[in-house]
């Protein structure tokens, strides 16, 4: 069925705003790992977070540098407009989106064999839903091969729900955080970042699966030959 014009619009703001804390998240990540010394000396309070991601410095560049990309590339991938008047940028976007999303979900999954601040909760939310976005994608992939528009579209909407959900995750542990603050209480991130993952994950999961559904053999904004 058509979608709901208003809904559409909510679904967008909240897409664009998980992308910008995506890009704004990877930002900062970058610039502790790349200038250690300022983030040192301005004391950051999330020094001891900071110094597990500076041991693996290489691997976690690896991971949110592509990511930064999948977060702005993403968004445009679905927009009917530009796939429509411009369908080589729609082609070239969705090959970047596709090579970034491989790098981050390998290095993505490489990180969390190595250790995680949650432990085995949140590293079992990782490898459960980072091998589904990679799969997501692959199935993307094929079906966009194979010329089937509609499920190429869904598998993506699956795939890039999964990638916004590491940005999602940001606010819930923030919440997190607070609530222990308002409780006078330390907080301890190993306690909840494993819930915070698997709560941003299936969150995210659930709600591109409900969209799917809803929007599903509504007529594509651009004919096959448009998305070749």
């Amino acid at each position: 069925m058509p979608p709901d014009r208003t809904l559409s619009r909510c679904l967008w703001i909240v897409v664009i705003l998980l992308a910008v804390i995506g890009v704004a998240v990877g930002t900062r990540r970058a610039m502790v790992l790349l200038y250690p010394r300022q983030s040192v000396a301005a004391k950051n309070p999330a020094a001891s977070l900071d110094a597990r991601f500076a041991d693996h410095r290489a691997l976690t560049l690896t991971h949110i540098l592509p990511g930064m990309l999948f977060m702005v590339l993403g968004p445009l991938q679905f927009m009917s407009r530009l796939r429509t008047r411009c369908p080589r940028f729609h082609r070239w976007n969705g090959r970047t989106f596709l090579l970034a999303s491989l790098v981050l979900g390998v290095a993505g999954l490489a990180m969390a064999a190595g250790g995680t601040i949650g432990g085995w909760d949140e590293r079992a939310a990782i490898f459960v839903f980072g091998s589904f976005f990679l799969f997501a994608l692959a199935k993307a992939f094929q079906h966009v091969l194979r010329r089937n528009f509609a499920s190429h579209r869904e598998w993506m909407i699956r795939g890039y729900a999964i990638g916004l959900a590491v940005a999602a995750i940001r606010p819930i542990m923030g919440t997190f955080f607070a609530a222990a603050a308002l409780r006078g209480q330390t907080p301890q991130p190993q306690h909840f970042f494993g819930m915070a993952f698997w709560i941003g994950f299936v969150l995210a999961a659930s709600t591109a699966e409900v969209w799917i559904r809803y929007t599903r053999n509504r007529p594509l904004e651009a004919s096959p030959a448009a998305l070749r």
